[in-house]
């Protein structure tokens, strides 16, 4: 559907609720839309071809990060050298959130154990944006190891996505079940309209809410379960899980193939943070592939 035949829908969905309800839900969704910077991956083919000058490039996803000489490749828990997962050049990026940085090269690496890693351990992660001032002395540097992920460049565009959390919209009007899961249908049907196949800020992840409390109990220390969570003794925590915003999602399993055992990897950052250049506070949720239901015996 295109935008006019999906407006049309929500308004065909909302019918079934008393006129202010109604209106309470297009409401939600028109104030859940965020700016995003969606990104459209390309496979790059030759090895090696990543080696482009640093000016030539918004960013990569695998293959060779851009480094300074001095740059100490991380280690994760287990000592093993973690690996290169995406870079981004925020110069030559567009604008998506005004407290951003404007230059400078944020950084990823995660290690290749993540998923059996607790989502407390910064030892399974390594996030640093590389100032401006080392452009110059920025060159293409090796995986060790030869753990190399495949190498993809990447096409950005501004857009808008809408929450797929409908939480907080449920708290104040009562939706029937069906009418649910269709609000659920509509909201990626609108969000997969901005091809973000990875992305740059956003809301548009399925159990936002969730991550958003997993970093802010991982940040101080502190495993997360839904049962602690409503712990009133972790109520704290709670409250400062709103301050956490997306700041990157990678779309792994799409981008590396059917043999890759991560869903995806999203990286979120206190809006503070972000402001103020502290991408070492951000934290990483590595979330592996959804088992796969054994068949009938």
């Amino acid at each position: 559907m295109n935008v006019d035949e999906l407006a049309q829908s929500l308004i065909k969905i909302t019918s079934r609720l008393p006129e202010n309800q109604a209106e309470q839900v297009r409401q939600f969704i028109s104030t859940s839309r965020t700016k995003t910077l969606g990104l459209v991956a390309h496979a790059i083919s030759r090895k090696g071809s990543s080696n482009q000058a640093p000016s030539s490039l918004a960013g990569l996803i695998g293959g060779q990060p851009l480094l300074p000489p001095y740059f100490k490749w991380p280690d994760d828990r287990y000592g093993q050298s973690m690996l290169f997962l995406a870079q981004f050049d925020l110069a030559h990026l567009p604008t998506v959130n005004p407290d951003a940085p404007k230059g400078g090269f944020l950084t990823l690496f995660r290690s290749a154990a993540a998923t059996n890693l607790n989502s407390k351990d910064r030892k399974g992660f390594y996030i640093q944006c590389l100032p401006e001032s080392d452009r110059k002395n920025l060159a293409p540097t090796a995986q060790p190891e030869d753990k190399e992920l495949p190498a993809f460049s990447f096409e950005s565009g501004l857009t808008y996505t809408v929450t797929q959390d409908l939480d907080a919209l449920m708290r104040v009007v009562d939706i029937p079940f069906d009418m649910q899961a269709d609000l659920e249908n509509w909201i990626s049907s609108f969000n997969s309209l901005s091809k973000c196949q990875s992305q740059l800020f956003g809301t548009n992840i399925s159990g936002f809410n969730q991550l958003q409390e997993t970093c802010a109990f991982a940040f101080n220390g502190i495993s997360y379960n839904p049962s602690r969570a409503s712990d009133r003794h972790y109520s704290h925590l709670v409250k400062e899980a709103a301050d956490w915003i997306l700041l990157t999602r990678i779309n792994e399993k799409e981008l590396f193939g059917a043999n890759h055992t991560v869903q995806e990897t999203v990286v979120l950052i206190r809006q503070e943070d972000l402001k103020e250049g502290h991408f070492d506070r951000a934290w990483m949720i590595v979330r592996p592939l959804a088992a796969t239901p054994a068949p009938p015996a």
